[in-house]
């Protein structure tokens, strides 16, 4: 039998219609789509199911802030699965509780078997950081709503801002207390316009070192490829962005 899980879906209007709707059911609009456009959701925006298969309204109005619809698709995923993943392992192993119930012993406990448990995934601390930022957003949320009185995630204050900063960002800000510690910085790279050129025709076009057509090249769509890559490098938008 499969264990209970918070899933995750997403918006669609290509959903098939069941030709006998179940009671509970009846009364909803017959074309999604029309719902859909009305409440100004696109297609692609996620959702949580509950371990008994239940929509919770106010759960996922989350991802139907203004902010989120207009986000990209795959950062909205993210946010999803990171919460699911913790929703699942509170209800699993913390007594079935729902995300209202949650307390800081349960963040301690998801905490100590996402990173530290031998029967746990042992995830990478910039794994980690991304997980509990999520879930730390969306409790945030959830305390501005009213929906629960605190967020049940420990917290410490942030490290100050350097000097020169203005004083208004330099206000004291928290962060959570469970943040990895062995998160690697991240590597910022970057090739001389000289260095790109070479790469892109070597690589992309199939020319030589020597800055004449190879032979050897066996590649398709060379041209396109090549103003792919100069579009990308010039607009700095995503792979998914730019390819639609």
């Amino acid at each position: 039998m499969r264990e209970p899980t918070w899933t995750v879906h997403f918006t669609s209007r290509d959903v098939v219609q069941p030709k006998t709707a179940a009671p509970e059911l009846r009364g909803l609009p017959d074309d999604l789509g029309v719902w859909l456009d009305e409440a100004g959701l696109p297609d692609g925006l996620p959702f949580l199911l509950s371990p008994r298969w239940e929509y919770d309204v106010a759960l996922n109005s989350y991802f139907q802030r203004p902010q989120l619809v207009v986000a990209p698709w795959n950062s909205n995923a993210n946010r999803a699965r990171a919460l699911a993943r913790f929703l699942t392992f509170v209800y699993r192993a913390r007594g079935g509780r729902g995300w209202r119930e949650v307390t800081e012993a349960d963040h301690l406990a998801y905490h100590q078997w996402r990173r530290r448990d031998a029967a746990g995934p042992r995830v990478s601390g910039g794994t980690w950081g991304q997980d509990v930022s999520h879930i730390n957003q969306f409790y945030v949320w959830a305390v501005r709503q009213g929906q629960i009185g605190a967020v049940p995630i420990p917290h410490r204050l942030s490290r100050a801002a350097p000097w020169g900063v203005p004083s208004a960002a330099r206000v004291p800000a928290t962060v959570p207390a469970t943040y990895a510690h062995d998160r690697g910085g991240e590597r910022i790279e970057w090739l001389p316009p000289a260095s790109y050129r070479l790469w892109r025709d070597v690589g992309l076009r199939g020319y030589g070192p020597d800055g004449l057509p190879s032979r050897r090249f066996r590649g398709r769509w060379a041209a396109r490829n090549a103003a792919f890559a100069d579009l990308m490098v010039r607009t700095g938008m995503r792979l998914s962005e730019q390819a639609t």
